[in-house]
């Protein structure tokens, strides 16, 4: 059953959100995110713009305090490989739409929050996330 849908995300993302300068999802939402262990996420990003245009990545993260995170794929405090949505290059002049989820086949953790960015330094774009939350009642 949905319990909850809400945009997690809305912002412009700037040139030089890579991996090593990542951004993440408001702390305010930590609690939410992780309030159900089955997540729908849809990303939409437009405005793509940049010298050399990269691709985007979003991985779940999850954590026992609120303060300690790990990603959510891998159980490890880095990201490695492709996120729980990725875009290998992304188009300019459209929106970039994409879909992933988290089935709740291992339960996540009592905070959850995305980490979100470009593949390269040289893409800034806005980015918005879409998040429905499920149970299995």
């Amino acid at each position: 059953m949905r319990r909850a849908n809400f945009v997690a995300f809305d912002e412009f993302l700037p040139l030089g959100t890579s991996s090593s300068a990542p951004v993440f999802t408001s702390a305010e939402l930590n609690a939410k995110l992780g309030q159900f262990d089955q997540l729908a996420i849809m990303i939409a990003i437009d405005n793509v713009g940049g010298s050399s245009i990269g691709g985007f990545e979003l991985f779940i993260e999850h954590s026992a305090d609120g303060r300690n995170f790990l990603v959510e794929n891998t159980n490890s405090t880095t990201p490695s490989g492709s996120g729980d949505i990725s875009i290998t290059t992304l188009s300019t002049g459209v929106t970039n739409v994409k879909y992933g989820y988290h089935s709740g086949s291992s339960p996540l953790l009592n905070y959850v929050r995305f980490r979100l960015y470009f593949t390269n330094a040289t893409t800034s774009a806005h980015v918005r996330v879409y998040v429905t939350q499920r149970d299995d009642s």
